[in-house]
């Protein structure tokens, strides 16, 4: 609710990162991104209330797929994400932002010491912009 209350009838754009504990497809995320529809390039759509996940704008751009945040048990699941309101989307009529890439600094998840090196038992998102209104 504050999310929508924040973009509802606005052309503030808005970023939402964090450790949301759960899958880039789930139900959970899939209900605070408001399941935004992506358009095709050159396309112009957009929508007032949705986020876009930076990880499906960048695989738009790549044919890889190693986005991976966190191992527990041997399972590679992605559980930190980068949310953008449609003023980063590049297909958008109102963008502000223009999207450039995604990098993960994951390669410390591979060893499961953690405690003694002092690094994190999640990987970091990092998604790079560039002012280009459309």
């Amino acid at each position: 609710m504050l999310i929508v209350e924040e973009l509802k009838d606005t052309d503030r754009p808005l970023v939402v990162i964090g450790d949301l504990n759960d899958g880039r497809l789930s139900n959970s995320l899939n209900i605070l991104t408001g399941q935004p529809n992506y358009l095709i390039s050159g396309s112009k759509g957009g929508t007032d209330t949705g986020l876009y996940t930076v990880a499906t704008l960048e695989q738009y751009r790549s044919l890889r797929d190693v986005y991976y945040t966190l191992i527990y048990q041997n399972i590679k699941e992605s559980l930190d994400h980068i949310q953008v309101s449609q003023e980063f989307y590049d297909a958008s009529r109102k963008r502000v932002w223009a999207y450039k890439g995604m990098e993960i600094t994951n390669d410390h998840l591979n060893n499961d010491i953690h405690k003694e090196t002092g690094t994190s038992d999640h990987g970091v998102v990092k998604a790079s912009f560039e002012y280009r209104p459309i």
